[in-house]
C-alpha cells in the first residue's frame, strides 16, 4: 500500500549553512522522517542570513531564502515584506499539508498559523528554550522579553498542534508564559551511532590544528557558538587557572566554533602565551565535530544562554565524553549529576574550575558516568523516535 503524499513547509529564521541549535533540531527531525517515510515532502521557507542562494535543494528539501534586514547580528532578523508575501503567494499552490514553525522569537510564528489558515493546513509550533531571550544589552534584552509576554505568547496559543523540545521548555511555557494547551514532547536528539569514541588515544588529532594528542593528555573541549551567553569567556578563565598548575601539565583546552568572541579569545591566548595549550578551531562542519568529539576526555558546556536540550551536549554523551554543563533548560533530562554527568551552577567560574579539577583527577568516575550517558542517550534521545512520534501523533491524524 502507498501511502498517500504529505506535504510540510518548515518556516524558521535561520537554516543552513547557518549553524545552531534550533535549525540543526529541524533538520534532523524532518530529514529522518522523510528517510523513513518518503511521502512526506518538506519545503523549507528561511531568511537568507548567510548571503547563500535564494533557491536549492538541501538533503531533499527544497529551500527558499528571502532577503532579510539584520537587527541584531546573528540573533535577530526580519524579512524583506514584498519578497516574503510574493514567495507567500507563490507557496501557497503547492497544497502543504502542515505549517511548521519554530522559535517563538521570530516573526514567522506570529504569522504561520494564520498562513495555515488561509491555505487549509495545520499549523505546527516548535519550542526550543526555556527561559526569556538573555543578551548583554539589558535594553534588549527587556524588548525581547516584553515581546515574549504578549506577541509570541497569543501567538502560540493559535497554533493547532504544539510541541516542545524538552521537558523544561515545556514548564516554561505553563509557568511564565501561561500556556495550557495539550502538546507534544518531541526531545531534540541525535544519530549516536555517528559518534563514537576514537580507540587509539595515543596519535589523538584536533581538527582544523597541528595539535596532536597522546594518551597522557587529557582533552577538555567546547563546542558552540563564541558569544557571550554561552559562557566562552568563563571557561577561558577557568582553563587559564587550571593550566597554571604544573599538575595539570598534560591538560589541553579546545575551543570549536564561530562567533563574535573568536577574536578577542585569540588575542586572550596569544597575551597569556597559552598556543600550545589552548586550541581554537574556528567553525567545523559535522563531520569535524564528529571527529573533534571522538577524542575528548571531558566536554564542557558552560552555558547561561536561553537553551531547551544542547544538542551538543547530546552529540559528547553519545561520543561517551565525559560531560560537565550548567543547569540550564532540559540539561538536566539528560545530565543527571553525579549519575551521567556534572550539573553546575550558571556563571559561577568557581564551579566551573572545581568540576573540571575534579574530573581530570577522577578518572575512573568519570568514565563510569560518560558510559552510563551514552547509555541514556541511545535510549531516550534518539532521532528515529523523536521523528516516528511527530509522524504518529501529529502528521497521521
Amino acid at each position: 500500500m502507498i501511502n498517500k503524499e504529505m506535504k510540510v513547509l518548515l518556516v524558521l529564521p535561520f537554516f543552513h549553512p547557518h549553524t545552531g541549535g534550533s535549525q540543526k533540531y529541524a533538520e534532523e527531525l524532518y530529514t529522518t522522517l522523510m528517510n523513513n517515510h518518503p511521502e512526506v515532502k518538506v519545503d523549507v521557507l528561511c531568511y537568507n542570513s548567510d548571503r547563500a542562494k535564494s533557491f536549492e535543494v538541501y538533503r531533499n528539501m527544497n529551500v527558499y531564502r528571502i532577503p532579510c534586514l539584520t537587527l541584531i547580528p546573528a540573533r535577530f532578523l526580519l524579512p524583506e515584506p514584498f519578497h516574503l508575501i510574493s514567495l507567500l503567494i507563490k507557496l501557497s499552490k503547492n497544497r502543504y499539508n502542515f505549517i511548521h514553525t519554530h522559535v517563538r522569537f521570530f516573526d514567522p510564528v506570529w504569522w504561520g498559523y494564520v498562513y495555515a489558515k488561509m491555505i487549509k493546513a495545520k499549523s505546527i509550533f516548535t519550542g526550543h528554550v526555556s527561559s526569556h531571550p538573555v543578551h548583554q544589552n539589558k535594553l534588549v534584552e527587556l524588548v525581547a522579553k516584553i515581546i515574549d509576554l504578549t506577541i509570541a505568547r497569543l501567538s502560540v496559543s493559535r497554533y493547532d498542534y504544539v510541541t516542545f523540545v524538552s521537558q523544561a521548555t515545556a514548564d516554561f511555557f505553563k509557568s511564565s508564559l501561561h500556556f495550557t494547551k495539550s502538546y507534544i514532547l518531541l526531545h531534540n536528539s541525535v544519530h549516536s551511532e555517528n559518534f563514537k569514541k576514537q580507540e587509539n588515544r595515543n596519535s589523538r588529532v584536533i581538527p582544523k590544528s597541528d595539535a596532536t594528542l597522546t594518551s597522557n593528555n587529557i582533552l577538555i573541549t567546547y563546542a558552540g557558538r563564541l558569544i557571550w551567553t554561552k559562557g566562552v569567556t568563563l571557561l577561558y578563565e577557568a582553563a587559564k587557572e587550571i593550566l597554571k598548575n604544573d599538575e595539570f601539565k598534560h591538560t589541553h583546552f579546545a575551543f570549536a566554533g564561530p562567533g563574535e568572541l573568536e577574536k578577542e579569545l585569540e588575542a586572550r591566548i596569544a597575551n597569556d602565551e597559552l598556543s600550545k595549550k589552548v586550541t581554537l578551531t574556528g567553525s567545523l562542519d559535522y563531520n569535524k565535530v564528529q571527529k573533534l568529539l571522538s577524542v575528548t576526555d571531558i566536554f564542557v558546556n558552560p552555558s547561561h544562554h536561553n537553551e531547551g536540550l544542547p544538542t551538543t551536549i547530546l552529540e559528547a554523551g553519545a561520543s561517551e565524553c565525559f560531560v560537565i554543563a550548567t543547569d540550564n533548560g532540559g540539561t538536566r533530562e539528560a545530565v543527571i549529576n553525579n549519575e551521567t554527568g556534572l550539573l553546575i551552577p550558571q556563571k559561577d567560574q568557581n564551579s566551573l574550575y572545581q568540576s573540571i579539577v575534579w574530573a581530570i583527577r577522577n578518572e575512573s568516575e568519570r568514565m563510569k558516568m560518560a558510559s552510563n550517558l551514552k547509555t541514556k542517550i541511545q535510549k531516550e534521545f534518539d532521532w528515529n523516535k523523536t521523528s516516528e512520534k511527530l509522524y504518529n501523533e501529529i502528521l497521521k491524524h
